[in-house]
């Protein structure tokens, strides 16, 4: 389990208690959070959306949706609900974090950038530290590419030749996300000069031109692209143009610059002729001719200009614009409207276009993949399952793997995936160092109606100690080192409300040479209820501050003279944010053991001070831990030891997920 789905969890099961506990006077917003501390996403979230079209300037609303969104994977959706939050109290530091780490996350890096570099310079101080190290992150391999693209063109005896054009679009890019729109503005136009025929570049270049105050030309490039022969410009352009229909001094800026676009020529010279203007409209259809000889419709009408009465060719018709994202398909690219109109959230539209495009082509699993996104995001699961499961057959493994991901996830089908988890400690109260650990794999079973419940796994556990291998060392602590493999199968639940539920059955393997079983398979059934919850800045946060968390676990172990045994592990303290990006907490435990056969050494009571430290350059769910425990025995009734004890623990935890 990866620490930040352990804080996001942490967050939702606060926003929960939290909201619940306030009464929100929106019916809606009390249901939502009822959803919410029950796991059940799907309804907080439509819940969440219908009590903000009431409060819409709520943030603490907008807020806590992104954080719900969140859990359910839909990062684009928390990200636009945090920029919601942010604008609505642009105090809150946390939103607008956690806004600039998603727009990085969505490719919106120019954003995040700049929200990053102001927060660094006006937030709180953990605040300007994080967001200065966010923004260094990014910055600095931008800078550093600027530099290197710039050294290389000015060691090029022709920078402006065609060979250079990669160099100019890549320094272009690196400029634009950097916010340096000069430099970059600077290179898009170098590479316009190059390569023309990129009708992409209009778009880009009034994408630039817009914020440096260049307003006309970036208009006029728009009118330029909206009236490319490359389909896709030209449906982008007209979408920025809006509804207003250019003036002729508008075509005229657009063919300055674009002079060699024969349909920007011929649509002036037909407003020319509408405005019983005929020795410009002939000018007009002149250049196009000039630029392509072939082009008809040119060809005609100046024919009729030049042999007809004057009414006759006026009479000409002026065009209508294209249709927007909602006409009539005919004659357009299916596959490109139905994209457009899911980017758009014209879900009916996008499911109608992307209908058509599959019967166009059955064998393209891209759009049969974006055909399973639009009936996911019109909530119908049944059918957006069903093209899930059609496009994870796809030969692109790309494809097939989003797909997988995204049917695993709507059908409720376990993904098969390796959890390994390992617990190296030093106990003084034994002097000795024991080790504990678990690989685990889960099956996926999609066979099994109850899928959405349980997953199966495969299991190998380890737990052993060094001196039992030793000779002559006394009285070893057999009930904390049964120095043996386990091999076994077993089934969990699904976490509900932080509990979670399991069983195992296999076969235990001693692996001492001493022992007179080594080697034998002796039966090994355990199961149990698992607890876990924390509140405040966990190690992991971005934030100091105080925490306190709990870990409760009801344990059956067959080998233990089939008994239950009761943990209860207690943590508060604080979280430091060190230099250096070291994690640290200093703490106090209050551990406490019960069983149900009252035997001593699993009856104790432990107290005392202890310090957690996590490393920058350590993955997320490994740390160092040290406890300085003293314990007592709750029942010393066949003790064979003194009834208190002194006990320095120092160990790591590891722990990770593959799929």
């Amino acid at each position: 389990m990866s620490t930040r789905f352990v804080l996001l969890q942490l967050v939702l099961g606060l926003i929960a208690a939290a909201s619940l506990a306030a009464q929100n006077p929106s019916e809606e917003l009390n249901q939502a959070y009822k959803a919410l501390a029950s796991r059940d996403y799907d309804t907080a979230i439509d819940l969440f959306r219908k009590g903000l079209a009431k409060q819409p300037g709520s943030a603490s609303v907008h807020k806590d949706l992104a954080y719900t969104l969140l859990k359910t994977g839909e990062n684009e959706a928390a990200r636009d609900e945090f920029e919601a939050a942010r604008r609505l109290d642009p105090k809150d530091e946390a939103a607008a974090l956690e806004y600039a780490f998603l727009a990085f996350e969505t490719k919106k890096a120019v954003e995040a950038r700049r929200v990053f570099d102001q927060l660094r310079k006006t937030g709180g101080s953990a605040t300007r530290a994080t967001a200065e190290q966010a923004f260094q992150n990014i910055d600095k391999p931008l800078a550093d590419g600027i530099a290197r693209w710039k050294e290389a063109l000015a060691r090029s005896p022709n920078p402006n030749d065609i060979a250079m054009f990669s160099a100019h679009w890549e320094l272009a890019q690196l400029a634009e996300l950097r916010d340096d729109l000069p430099l970059a503005a600077e290179q898009y136009e170098i590479c316009r000069r190059l390569k023309p025929q990129l009708s992409e570049l209009l778009l880009i270049l009034a994408r630039v031109w817009e914020p440096l105050n260049r307003a006309d030309e970036a208009r006029a490039a728009v009118l330029a692209a909206s009236r490319s022969s490359n389909s896709r410009t030209a449906e982008l352009g007209l979408e920025a143009l809006g509804s207003r229909y250019p003036y002729p001094y508008e075509f005229l800026a657009a063919l300055k610059i674009d002079p060699q676009n024969v349909a920007l020529h011929r649509e002036l010279a037909y407003l020319y002729l509408a405005m019983h203007e005929e020795g410009k409209a002939k000018e007009q259809f002149e250049q196009a001719l000039a630029i392509d000889p072939h082009d008809r419709l040119s060809r005609d009408q100046l024919d009729a200009l030049n042999g007809v009465k004057k009414s006759a060719a006026a009479s000409v018709a002026l065009p209508k614009p294209a249709p927007g994202p909602a006409g009539n398909p005919s004659g357009t690219d299916a596959k490109s409207m139905g994209e457009k109109s899911l980017a758009l959230g014209y879900v009916p539209d996008a499911i109608k276009y992307l209908t058509q495009a599959h019967e166009d082509d059955p064998s393209d699993g891209e759009v049969i993949l974006k055909l399973a996104q639009a009936y996911n995001q019109a909530k119908d699961d049944k059918s957006a399952i069903h093209w899930f499961d059609v496009a994870r057959q796809s030969d692109d493994p790309q494809i097939a793997a989003e797909a997988t991901k995204s049917f695993r996830a709507l059908s409720g089908d376990v993904a098969p995936q390796t959890t390994m988890w390992a617990l190296p400690m030093f106990s003084t109260r034994w002097m000795d160092l024991f080790t504990y650990g678990q690989v685990k794999r889960t099956v996926p079973m999609s066979w099994l109606k109850t899928k959405k419940l349980v997953s199966f796994y495969v299991s190998t556990r380890f737990d052993g100690d060094v001196r039992s291998g030793l000779p002559a060392q006394g009285v070893a602590p057999e009930y904390f080192s049964t120095n043996s493999f386990v091999f076994a199968a077993g089934a969990a639940s699904t976490t509900w409300h932080h509990l979670t539920g399991w069983v195992e059955a296999g076969e235990a393997v001693k692996y001492l040479p001493d022992m007179k079983t080594t080697g034998a398979a002796v039966p090994d059934y355990r199961g149990g209820l698992n607890f876990g919850k924390g509140f405040g800045s966990l190690l992991g946060s971005n934030k100091p501050g105080l925490f306190y968390e709990t870990t409760d676990d009801a344990l059956y172990v067959s080998r233990f003279d089939k008994d239950w045994l009761f943990y209860s592990q207690h943590r508060s303290g604080r979280t430091f944010q060190l230099k250096d990006g070291i994690a640290a907490q200093l703490l106090f435990n209050v551990n406490f053991t019960h069983d149900v056969k009252s035997q001593y050494w699993a009856n104790t009571v432990e107290m005392g001070p202890g310090f957690k430290l996590h490393f920058h350059w350590l993955p997320p769910n490994v740390y160092f831990a040290t406890d300085f425990l003293r314990g007592v025995y709750t029942n010393n009734e066949g003790n064979p030891r003194r009834p208190n004890y002194d006990d320095i623990r120092v160990g790591f935890w590891y722990a990770r997920t593959t799929r």
